[in-house]
């Protein structure tokens, strides 16, 4: 194995010691597969644990009873972690999309591993907590996307300060990709036209609006006014949360998105099931 896979191996694990990731290194398998192999089935109890190191695999899920590709995993990525602690059925098949190499490992030599480096259970262990939710968050997405698959999405109305302009223009395009109606001024503003005029006309033609909460955005007057007249109209407010503040009366009710204390495709993911869900 090159020094490319150690560097991949120490990626997944991050907090392993570098004796630890030597040694996983060596006792681990080196595989490649051709495009279009089963490497994993949904349903079906398996003992492997994969890292791609080149190629790329896609991910299957049965939701609502129709198969839906709901990732695509390239190097660096891994899956089958929950296989080497627990006997429980694999959450997902996973096919070659393309010639992939994959690293593996399986319960014989996990078992072998932990006799000399029992940090590995606790390093494995988180990862799969992290990655059951991840996992959720993605599967409670794509119902959402599939009760909603006939409806008429809701517009929204993305407010947020100017300092926070590369977070609202970055969120603004995950959701676009979901298909999320989403207005952003940046996006939607016409040059030589009236800014208020055309920011009021999207406040009333939107649904719902996506408030994005910082120091900044709750001291600005135009975020305020933008947020009030919403309350005023009782039109729903999703708010998400950029930077921790202090949240004025009126807003102090709302439950909202952590996008600080969370990892950020995670909380697009809830944002997205929050959004086709309650609106």
């Amino acid at each position: 194995m090159t020094d490319e896979t150690l560097e991949i191996l120490s990626q997944v694990f991050p907090r392993l010691s570098a004796e630890a990731l030597a040694e996983l290194r060596r006792v681990a398998r080196i595989a490649e597969y051709q495009s279009q192999i089963v490497l994993c089935h949904e349903g079906e109890i398996e003992h492997c644990f994969y890292v791609v190191l080149y190629g790329t695999v896609d991910v299957y899920k049965i939701l609502e009873g129709q198969r839906l590709l709901i990732n695509q995993l390239t190097k660096g990525a891994h899956f089958g972690d929950i296989a080497l602690l627990l006997d429980l059925p694999r959450t997902a098949t996973i096919i070659t999309a393309e010639p992939t190499q994959l690293l593996e490992i399986d319960r014989k030599i996990f078992a072998q591993l932990m006799q000399s480096h029992p940090d590995v259970v606790v390093a494995l262990s988180q990862m799969v907590v992290k990655r059951f939710l991840i996992q959720e968050e993605k599967q409670l997405m794509e119902i959402a996307l599939l009760k909603k698959r006939d409806v008429p999405s809701a517009k929204i109305f993305l407010s947020y300060s100017r300092v926070e302009a590369a977070f609202a223009t970055r969120l603004a395009n995950n959701l676009l990709k979901q298909k999320i109606d989403v207005w952003l001024d940046v996006f939607r503003l016409e040059p030589g036209k009236s800014w208020a005029r055309q920011v009021g006309k999207a406040l009333d033609s939107c649904h719902a609006m996506l408030l994005v909460l910082s120091p900044t955005s709750v001291s600005s007057d135009n975020v305020d006014d933008e947020w009030n007249y919403y309350l005023d109209q009782k039109k729903p407010i999703i708010a998400v949360l950029h930077q921790p503040c202090k949240l004025p009366y009126r807003l102090s009710k709302l439950h909202y998105i952590n996008f600080n204390a969370t990892d950020y495709d995670q909380a697009v993911a809830r944002t997205v099931a929050t959004l086709n869900t309650q609106l």
